[in-house]
């Protein structure tokens, strides 16, 4: 988790907000996954009037099985506030795109992250490999990070 965050915590020499929603981390802990390391993620409620509208919408357009219920607070916020959403979801990347909203994955953060040289394709590739074998389901196999990427324009 330390080096995502590393990845994530600027652009191209900007910095980035990185947010996630109170739904997110209430769903891994669920799932008995750890927290501890998403220090680096400010935690937003989903519970302002805009929000809830929006949250409504999304549950709408995502949330066919009750684990994207995380995903559509995630896209209601950053519908709000003008923010990109950042999942991995397909349905709800797709949603997301439908409905007007910019939305990327964990492996476009990455890359951009190689590609602001503040990792190396080395570091990539064996981040995505942990990333896979803790259950994470990309469109790359392990070790096929690199290719994946060159391959989507994004390397």
């Amino acid at each position: 988790m330390d080096t995502l965050a590393d990845l994530a915590v600027e652009c191209r020499g900007l910095p980035r907000r990185n947010v996630t929603t109170a739904a997110v981390i209430e769903e891994l802990r669920h799932y008995d996954l750890d927290v501890s390391g998403l220090g680096w993620l400010e935690v937003q409620h989903v519970d302002g009037l805009a929000e809830l509208t929006a949250l409504v919408r999304w549950m709408e357009r995502v949330s066919g099985q009750k684990s994207n219920h995380g995903e559509a607070t995630v896209l209601a916020w950053a519908d709000v506030h003008g923010a990109v959403a950042v999942v991995d979801d397909l349905d709800a990347r797709k949603a997301a795109r439908a409905g007007g909203l910019t939305v990327w994955g964990v492996l476009r953060v990455i890359a951009e992250g190689v590609q602001d040289g503040r990792a190396t394709e080395y570091v990539a590739s064996t981040l995505v490999d942990a990333l896979l074998a803790s259950g994470a389901r990309y469109p790359c196999g392990h070790g096929g990070f690199l290719e994946w990427a060159r391959k989507n324009g994004l390397l």
